[in-house]
Parts: structure tokens; C-alpha cells; sequence
């Protein structure tokens, strides 16, 4: 007799701000801060139960830190800092090794012109139970600080990183996921038009060149007006209250090929994607401390049949 059993991978994305990529001397984080880094993973654990968690601005004692509050034998880092060279770099991987496991690692770094961008570092894992392999991009790029939003340096990111990922979309049955600070929108041309990282769902359907980005639906206000009450709304993943157009920015994305749009048995579950935004974290974000991201979550059902 078949039957067949359903579960749920949870991604989850976070720029903790912790130790962003700079100077020694410029880093602000407090112990306090870290602590409270900590506990915020530790609930999301326990209230998402992620599968996939990537961070950035970490290093080394950070994860040290986090691996040590969660507590978690089922839990397995990713360590891709590195600080001991002028270019830093903040990338690291949580995963549960109950529901995937690792099995190969790879960085994407291009050059443009006397520019090396780390475009991303993908690491591939088989979910368990399955044959199924799921492709993890994670992503930190430059601040808009070093090239506003249609700088070429920007839009070549976007291309450059579609180019790296081109031989393996070739299968529309490719399941990639790309995550990270872009410090980028999803409108922004290095996503929208480079990457091509669409919002139009039933495009992304019919063509496995387009990657779906569900995250086009959080760039406006989280409630209407009318509900509204003062700091109850938020308008994106990023504050910045220097910004001269707007407060808010939905740099952090998770992103999908089609094939989580087609395959009956790995099914993007969009209702599930959200900004995490609890109080404890907005009140943070909204301060200007240190943390000024929020999370980002995206769940995707496994169906998985069985004969007994």
C-alpha cells in the first residue's frame, strides 16, 4: 500500500550585524548584542525549526557563540570567514543534519576589471528520506555605500552570479535556492533584470531561465494603514533612517528556480515566507543599533512516498 508522508524544510536568512566585514577597529558589537543574537536564534529555532539557516556579518567566535546557546546535537555549522586579509569575508551555514545532509562546497568568486566579487558560497545538500538535491547560495554583497543602485559594478554582480549558476539550470528540474543581503531590492536592476529574479511567478513556471522571487511582495508597508499603529508596521528587512528617499529596504531575499514552481513533491509553500519581525527585533532595527536586518524565512513541503 502507498502512503505518503509530508514535511517541511525551513530557510532562514540573517544579517546578524555582528561583525561586518571591516577594520578591526571600526566593529561596534557589544558582548550584549552578541547575547542578544543568541537568544533570537535560539527562538527562531524553537518557533520555525529551521533546516537551513545562513548568516552573515559573523566570524569564527560568533558561531562559536550561537553553536553554544543552541545547544543542538542535530545542528552543523559552515564556517566560510574569514578576517585575515584586507577583504573580509562573513559568510557561515547552519544546517540540521537530520534533514540534509552536506555533501560539497563551493565559492563563486568572479573578477571585473580590478575588482574580485564574491558573488556567493554555494553549498550542495541531499534532503533526508530523498534523492533530492537542494543547492544553497548564500550571499553578501557590497554595501550601496561603495556603488549606488545602477552602478555597473552593482548590475554585474547580478549577471555575473546568473553566468556561475547557468550550466546547472540547464535542468529545469534544478532546485537552487539563493539567499542573502544583496544590498539590493528585488526591483533593483542587479536582481530584476541581471539575475532575473522575477515576481511574476507564472513566467517563472514556464521558464527555468527566470528564478522566482517571492520577496517583491514585501516591499510595502506589513499592514494597511486603517491597522497601522505607529511602529506595528515595518516596510522592508533593512532601516537605514539616513536614507533620502525612503527608511526601508528589502535587501534580504530568499530566491527559487521553477522547479520548486513544477515538482509536485518539492513545493514552494509562499504563505510561509515573511520578515521576521518580533518586537525584541523591531525595536532593535528601528534604534540604529548594531542590528539593523531583520530575518527572512521561505518553507518548501516535501512530499515522500512510501510502500508498505
Amino acid at each position: 500500500m502507498e502512503s505518503i508522508s509530508v514535511s517541511r524544510l525551513v530557510f532562514l536568512w540573517w544579517n546578524t550585524g555582528l561583525t561586518p566585514p571591516v577594520p578591526d577597529t571600526k566593529l561596534k558589537a557589544t558582548a550584549e548584542d552578541r547575547e542578544f543574537a543568541v537568544a533570537q536564534i535560539k527562538a527562531m529555532r524553537c518557533g520555525l525549526d529551521f533546516g537551513i539557516l545562513g548568516l552573515c556579518e559573523v566570524q569564527t567566535s560568533d558561531l562559536d557563540a550561537i553553536m553554544g546557546g543552541l545547544d543542538d546535537p542535530n545542528l552543523r555549522r559552515i564556517d566560510k570567514t574569514d578576517r585575515s586579509k584586507k577583504q573580509k569575508f562573513d559568510i557561515a551555514l547552519i544546517y540540521d543534519e537530520t534533514r540534509v545532509r552536506h555533501v560539497d562546497s563551493l565559492s563563486f568568486v568572479e573578477q571585473f576589471g580590478k575588482y574580485n566579487f564574491r558573488l556567493g558560497e554555494m553549498e550542495t545538500f541531499v534532503i533526508t528520506g530523498t534523492n533530492v538535491i537542494v543547492r544553497v547560495v548564500s550571499s553578501h554583497w557590497p554595501s550601496r555605500r561603495n556603488w549606488h543602485e545602477k552602478a555597473p559594478e552593482r548590475t554585474h554582480l547580478g549577471s555575473l552570479l546568473s553566468n556561475s549558476l547557468a550550466e546547472m539550470r540547464k535542468d529545469p528540474d534544478a532546485f537552487l535556492v539563493l539567499m542573502g543581503d544583496y544590498n539590493d531590492d528585488p526591483c533593483s536592476p542587479s536582481l530584476s533584470e541581471y539575475l532575473l529574479a522575477t515576481r511574476d511567478r507564472e513566467l517563472a513556471r514556464r521558464d527555468h531561465r527566470f528564478f522566482y522571487n517571492p520577496f517583491w511582495r514585501r516591499l510595502g508597508e506589513s499592514l494597511p494603514s486603517p491597522v497601522a499603529t505607529g511602529d506595528s508596521s515595518i516596510c522592508g528587512t533593512h532601516y537605514y533612517r539616513g536614507g533620502s528617499h525612503t527608511e526601508w529596504f528589502t535587501y534580504d531575499q530568499i530566491i527559487f528556480t521553477s522547479a520548486f514552481l513544477n515538482r509536485p513533491d518539492v513545493i514552494l509553500e509562499e504563505e510561509l515566507t515573511q520578515i521576521v519581525a518580533t518586537p525584541e527585533l523591531t525595536a532593535r532595527v528601528r534604534s540604529r543599533n548594531v542590528c539593523d536586518h531583520f530575518p527572512v524565512t521561505s518553507t518548501v513541503k516535501l512530499k515522500m512516498r512510501s510502500i508498505s
